[in-house]
């Protein structure tokens, strides 16, 4: 796993989500629907990091007057 990918994608979280230990269920447990399903945390492990950041970024640049969130799955995949 590339060294400090999962601190830059905490970093990012944590300005869309100030709870830090919401950030890190986040990261070890959530399934991304546009990665594959994938949690953060397992697509650091697999080199593909930098996709989280990319989402993140996205996120943080969208225009308008709602907050962002963390992606989150489809209240289907989690049962």
């Amino acid at each position: 796993m590339r060294q400090g990918i999962v601190r830059r994608v905490a970093e990012m979280a944590l300005r869309i989500e100030p709870d830090r230990a919401a950030v890190l269920a986040w990261i070890l447990h959530t399934p991304l629907p546009s990665l594959g399903m994938q949690t953060t945390f397992e697509l650091a492990c697999n080199g593909e990091g930098e996709r989280v950041i990319a989402l993140l970024n996205d996120l943080l640049l969208q225009p308008g007057n709602s907050a962002p969130r963390l992606p989150q799955p489809p209240v289907a995949a989690m049962a």
